[in-house]
């Protein structure tokens, strides 16, 4: 299932600028996959676990199919820099199918590493086995222009900062810029600077490519910290292909910033009908009259779905008809009966197919409206485990957000209507900020209480997108600083750098937890493990 890559208003194929190619042109192609994330037990079963891996292996499959000269994987290989021997030993067979002469290139994401990087990552490790080739931007001062030392294989470095896909083509030179989290902006300035230079010593390439591990302006709002696309001005001068990840949803934009979507999807929201998740497959050839990039060639960019498994959403179930939860328990059965249709169009699509067979759904399940009766009694648990039977569901998300009570439109009444609801729906994220404002007026903050709110804000959101909380931590760190000097001046938060040991781990596997996930969206209950 592949389609024409388009611009990120649905607009023109990314194919349109290449002109009348020469049937017998030279060209070459790589592929462009991220966000792997290796090792994610999300909703703590083994078995979403092992689809982390499953969806790499297969999404390389595809990908090889169309031989490609690299493979380019911008960030986020691994869910965390903390590896299970498995996890490892998951990446390296997968790592095992892509031909010697086909190189893996690989920049670091956030899940891979932090802001504070270890000497020595899981990386730098299959680096040095020769089973990708990692790539990093040495940053120097603000303003100076990065440094970026070329690919050797006889020395043993940890890590690159170009590679040359020699090809008959020409060359394709492709960058790594490593995940910086708020100082993208400055680190792109220095690396369009360190390019031109690198360029200068060494020769122009055909091609440019850099990995990146960021967002851009306006593709997914929510998450926020996004890149503008002013601030790529100079980097668009150097590069002709920007290949991102970081944001798991498939995106392009101006025919040159491009990103794949994870293999798979890792929560509700992420399994939504305009997110698409896959690959990227391109093609260089000669370019022609016109073509707006800095190098010879021009690419022709196709996606292609991943192999992933199956979110099904069943309309919202309204609870407000009914007295007892009795009465509610008899309609919800009825309520899923009538959609058992719907769910297997969605599992007989070739991209939630796997060997030809059909794969166990997640089932996203939302309720909505005004209960009657004691919120007690409203059983999801019991809802969702004749969800699970009924649809033979590997796991069941509830999420009740859209519920009131009595008790909760009693507490509304006094909060301003045009604030907590728009188009008659609860607003979470007002009563958030209510909630924030209210213990930061109690405090000795209290001065500054709408900035401290603010603070508190962004934390929260930073954690529930899964950051670093090295990165929670300075942000809280630098912002604290920022409104109140006097006191911060000798302030420091010491987090301990490895919080986590081999008796915390086990007891994780044996609990079936998971310390965090991408964008969680309620409470949830789940089945075994699939076939």
């Amino acid at each position: 299932m592949d389609y024409d890559t388009a611009e990120s208003e649905g607009g023109r194929a990314s194919e349109q600028h290449t002109g009348d190619w020469d049937e017998g042109a030279r060209s070459m192609k790589f592929a462009h996959m991220a966000d792997i994330h290796l090792g994610h037990r999300q909703y703590g079963l083994k078995q979403r676990e092992d689809d982390m891996a499953s969806s790499f292996r297969a999404t390389l499959k595809l990908a090889l199919q169309s031989d490609p000269d690299a493979i380019l994987l911008p960030g986020d290989l691994f869910d965390s820099r903390d590896l299970r021997p498995k996890v490892l030993e998951e990446a390296e067979n997968a790592l095992e199918l892509v031909p010697d002469d086909v190189p893996v290139l690989v920049s670091r994401g956030n899940h891979d590493e932090n802001l504070t990087p270890r000497d020595v990552t899981w990386l730098n490790f299959l680096h040095r086995r020769d089973q990708i080739v990692l790539l990093e931007t040495a940053l120097r001062g603000e303003g100076e222009a990065a440094t970026f030392r070329p690919y050797d294989p006889d020395k043993d470095t940890g890590h690159a900062g170009f590679y040359d896909v020699e090809t008959d083509a020409g060359t394709v030179r492709v960058y790594g810029l490593q995940w910086r989290g708020a100082r993208t902006d400055t680190a792109l300035t220095q690396v369009a600077r360190g390019i031109k230079k690198t360029n200068a010593d060494n020769g122009d390439p055909d091609y440019t490519v850099l990995l990146g591990h960021f967002g851009i302006e306006d593709e997914v709002p929510s998450l926020g910290g996004n890149v503008t696309h002013a601030e790529l001005r100079e980097v668009r001068d150097v590069v002709d292909y920007l290949a991102l990840g970081h944001i798991h949803k498939q995106y392009s934009s101006s025919d040159w910033i491009f990103n794949p979507g994870s293999p798979e999807a890792h929560n509700t929201q992420e399994a939504h009908e305009d997110w698409n998740h896959g690959y990227y497959e391109v093609t260089l050839s000669p370019a022609s009259e016109g073509y707006d990039g800095p190098g010879r060639l021009a690419h022709s960019v196709n996606h292609h779905h991943s192999r992933r498994r199956p979110y099904f959403r069943p309309p919202a179930f309204d609870v407000t008809p009914y007295d007892t939860h009795g009465e509610l328990f008899e309609a919800f059965r009825d309520h899923v009966t009538n959609h058992e249709s719907n769910l297997d169009s969605v599992l007989q699509q070739e991209e939630f197919l796997k060997g030809g067979d059909q794969r166990r759904p997640l089932v996203d399940l939302r309720f909505e409206g005004t209960l009657q009766f004691d919120r007690s009694e409203f059983s999801t648990d019991e809802l969702a485990d004749l969800v699970e039977d009924a649809y033979d569901a590997l796991y069941v998300q509830t999420n009740t957000s859209r519920v009131t009570s009595a008790e909760i439109e009693e507490l509304l009444k006094g909060l301003d209507d045009d604030e907590v609801f728009i188009d008659g729906r609860l607003q979470t994220e007002a009563l958030e900020q209510r909630v924030f404002e209210t213990i930061a007026n109690e405090s000795r903050f209290s001065e500054r209480a709408e900035d401290v709110a603010t603070i508190l804000s962004d934390a929260h959101r930073m954690a529930k997108t899964n950051e670093d909380p090295k990165d929670i931590t300075e942000l809280v760190t630098q912002r604290r600083r920022e409104l109140f000097a006097d006191e911060a001046e000798n302030v420091m938060i010491d987090i301990d750098d490895d919080p986590f040991d081999d008796e915390a781990v086990e007891a994780t596997d044996d609990a079936g937890t998971e310390a965090s996930e991408p964008i969680g969206d309620g409470a949830g209950t789940g089945g075994g493990e699939d076939e």
